[in-house]
C-alpha cells in the first residue's frame, strides 16, 4: 500500500525497528529517512495541490480545504492518535490558539474560523454566516459586524507551511522523544502495523 508518492507501508515496516529514541548516528540517519517519508506523504497529498492552484483567483475554497485537512493531519501526527473523530473542534481550537497561529487566533476565532470556515467549506462547500475568504488584509480578522472572519488565506497557507517546517524541525531533533514517540505511533496508524497500537 502507497502511503505517500515514493514509498509503501513496507518500507515503513521495515524501517520502523531501527526509529529508536536513544541517540546514535546511525538512529538518526533513520530518522531522517522517516521524516523524509513524512514530507513525501505531505507533499504528495496536500501541498504539491496547493502550490499547481494558489495563484488562481477562485481558488480560496480548495485551498483552505486542504489546508484544514492538513492541520487535522498534522494534529493528528502530534497526538499519535488514529484519527481525529469526535476530537475535530477542539483539536482545531487547539492547534490554532497554541500553535504560531496563536498569535492570531483566540478561543473565540478558533472557534468561529472552525464553525464557519472549516466546516462550512468540507460540509457545505461554503463558508458559513458572513465569513469570507480573501486574498489580501490581515490573516484573519473580525467581519465588521463581528459575526464572522475574513481570512486571508494567503497569509493562512504562509503561516501553516512555517508550522509544518517546525514540526519537521522538532522531528530531526533527539531530545523530542515524545514528540517522536506519536509519531511512530501515528505512522504505525497510517501502515496498519498492529500488535504494537495502544
Amino acid at each position: 500500500m502507497h502511503i505517500s508518492p515514493k514509498y509503501t507501508s513496507d518500507y515503513w515496516r521495515r524501517l520502523k525497528p531501527k526509529l529508536k529514541l536513544e541517540l546514535t548516528s546511525s538512529t538518526e540517519n533513520d530518522w531522517r529517512k522517516a521524516i523524509d517519508i513524512f514530507r513525501d506523504r505531505i507533499d504528495g497529498r496536500f501541498l504539491k495541490f496547493i502550490c499547481l492552484i494558489e495563484k488562481d483567483t477562485f481558488a480560496g475554497f480548495a485551498v483552505l480545504a486542504l489546508d484544514c485537512l492538513l492541520i487535522e493531519t498534522l494534529k493528528q501526527f502530534w497526538e499519535g492518535v488514529r484519527d481525529s473523530k469526535g476530537k475535530s473542534k477542539p483539536y482545531f481550537i487547539q492547534f490554532l490558539t497554541n500553535s504560531s497561529f496563536g498569535e492570531f487566533f483566540s478561543n473565540g476565532k478558533a472557534e468561529m474560523f472552525y464553525c464557519q470556515i472549516r466546516c462550512g467549506i468540507l460540509h457545505q462547500a461554503e463558508t458559513k454566516e458572513n465569513s469570507l475568504i480573501k486574498t489580501s488584509g490581515p490573516l484573519v480578522k473580525y467581519t465588521d459586524d463581528g459575526k464572522g472572519l475574513i481570512v486571508n488565506r494567503k497569509l493562512f497557507h504562509e503561516q501553516l507551511m512555517k508550522e509544518f517546517e517546525t514540526y519537521i524541525s522538532r522531528l530531526l531533533d533527539p531530545s523530542e522523544q515524545e514528540l517522536r514517540g506519536k509519531f511512530i505511533k501515528k505512522m504505525d496508524y497510517i501502515c496498519r502495523v498492529s500488535g504494537e497500537i495502544d
